[in-house]
């Protein structure tokens, strides 16, 4: 899988904008739940993308995913690549991620605390993006979206969200 990952087209952060981002728990759902199609349909209306940080959290839990899922999320991007956002800095590395979450946004750690959930956050920050996300406990919370608020960004959990706003444009 790190192969494929390699072989993603890949945009420095500084070169990325108006993107929708996928979290790593995003990314394992929409294969677990074969919703590959909503994916194909969201990356024909958008910019879609994951940032190296999350590839890495994808390849560390690979082990634990189902191969099935490996499999399918392997295809997809051989067929559908998305653009993958070179950042500098590496799961489990807890203070090269509060340094670049704090670089961005030194507030951001008060809203998110978890450091490692925080970096997709500070990369939506700096890129203007929006993110889809399954994690409840850090990343779809009132409070998070009441902060970015001041920044017009939003964060979704499914696809019909995302694609629905793609309509209303």
């Amino acid at each position: 899988m790190k192969e494929v990952f390699q072989t993603l087209p890949h945009k420095e952060l500084q070169d990325a904008h108006n993107m929708v981002l996928i979290d790593t728990c995003f990314f394992i759902h929409t294969f677990e739940h074969q919703k590959d199609h909503l994916l194909r349909e969201l990356a024909e209306r958008f910019d879609v993308g994951m940032t190296t940080f999350n590839a890495e959290e994808f390849l560390f839990k690979e082990h634990v995913v189902d191969e099935r899922v490996r499999e399918y999320a392997r295809k997809f991007l051989k067929t559908h690549p998305i653009t993958l956002i070179t950042i500098d800095v590496h799961p489990g590395n807890r203070e090269s991620e509060k340094r670049f979450v704090n670089n961005i946004d030194p507030d951001l750690l008060c809203e998110v605390p978890d450091a490692s959930d925080a970096v997709l956050m500070a990369v939506a920050i700096k890129t203007d993006s929006t993110i889809l996300t399954k994690d409840k406990h850090h990343l779809f919370t009132v409070k998070l979206e009441n902060y970015i608020h001041k920044y017009n960004l939003e964060v979704y959990k499914e696809y019909h969200d995302v694609l629905s706003q793609a309509q209303d444009l």
